[in-house]
């Protein structure tokens, strides 16, 4: 049987991904007895497989917090499946990152949710949103998140501006934007859906190739259509004086948070392509010895 492949693009790279995964242990290919593709496996020493949960299902991100109905035609990662993809592509993990979902298709997109516990953010400032000013105020925290990058020994990333202002829509309580960055491998465009809820803001991370985004985005505004808070965490559920507040509002939000009040960045900037661009050639050279190892792949 052909083994289909799926290709997630990080500007100009690509990394490659197996199909197979998406239900469990990989199938033999024709010709080649399941012991032997077992052997095969483990000979081609590449990463770990990734657990993808088939749609159709209700797919829960994080514990009791939060679900999205997920349709056939669309696979999930839970928080183990997607900590192990930020592995694979070089990203650093933390405890903010709950789950993915991603096209079962060809398409080159996932999406990653992150959840941040820092209390009800108040959008009454949804109509003064200042796209230039807020722009300023992410250039000059890059300034910041390159010399960590450095550091790291990861590769310069130039915040060029925005690909989709910041918006807000009041009746689903979601916050959009869309960046446009560079770093030497190419572009690189992340966008970014802020889900605000009762006791923080779960962020979805869409990333995507620059001639896919316009479409993947349409894609996974539909799919979050479909997302929404268990009972009791909704934002119109928020108890003011009992619950906690974050203290700040949408355009603190965009620049990163709680620091945003004396100008700095409370969470460096850091689109999740990035890191794996970085990491590409680790894991090309992984995906290298597979190719190797398996004649005619």
């Amino acid at each position: 049987m052909r083994r289909s492949i799926r290709r997630f693009l990080f500007s100009a790279c690509a990394v490659l991904l197996p199909l197979a995964a998406l239900a469990g242990d990989p199938q033999p290919t024709a010709g080649t007895t399941e012991q032997e593709a077992s052997s095969e496996g483990s000979a081609q020493n590449g990463p770990p497989q990734l657990p993808w949960q088939p749609g159709p299902l209700t797919a829960p991100i994080g514990d009791a917090l939060a679900e999205i109905e997920l349709p056939e035609g669309y696979v999930f990662l839970d928080r183990p499946g997607t900590l192990e993809l930020l592995r694979q592509t070089g990203n650093l993990t933390g405890e903010s990152e709950l789950a993915t979902i991603a096209s079962a298709s060809d398409s080159n997109w996932f999406v990653i949710f992150e959840w941040d516990p820092s209390g009800w953010v108040d959008d009454a400032d949804h109509d003064k949103l200042d796209a230039d000013a807020l722009l300023a105020s992410l250039m000059e925290g890059d300034r910041a998140a390159n010399e960590e990058r450095k550091r790291l020994g990861l590769p310069k990333l130039e915040l060029v501006g925005w690909h989709e202002p910041p918006h807000y829509d009041a009746a689903t309580n979601n916050l959009t934007w869309a960046t446009e960055a560079k770093t030497e491998h190419g572009v690189i465009l992340n966008r970014l859906v802020k889900l605000l809820g009762r006791r923080g803001v779960m962020s979805a991370t869409l990333v995507a190739s620059p001639d896919e985004l316009p479409a993947a985005k349409t894609e996974v505004d539909r799919l979050l259509a479909e997302y929404s808070f268990v009972s009791g965490n909704s934002y119109a559920e928020y108890l003011p004086g009992t619950d906690k507040a974050a203290g700040y509002g949408l355009g603190a939000l965009v620049v990163g948070g709680v620091l945003a009040k004396t100008g700095l960045l409370a969470k460096l900037w850091k689109p999740i392509a990035a890191a794996a661009v970085a990491a590409f050639a680790g894991i090309q050279r992984l995906l290298g010895r597979k190719k190797a190892s398996t004649p005619n792949a």
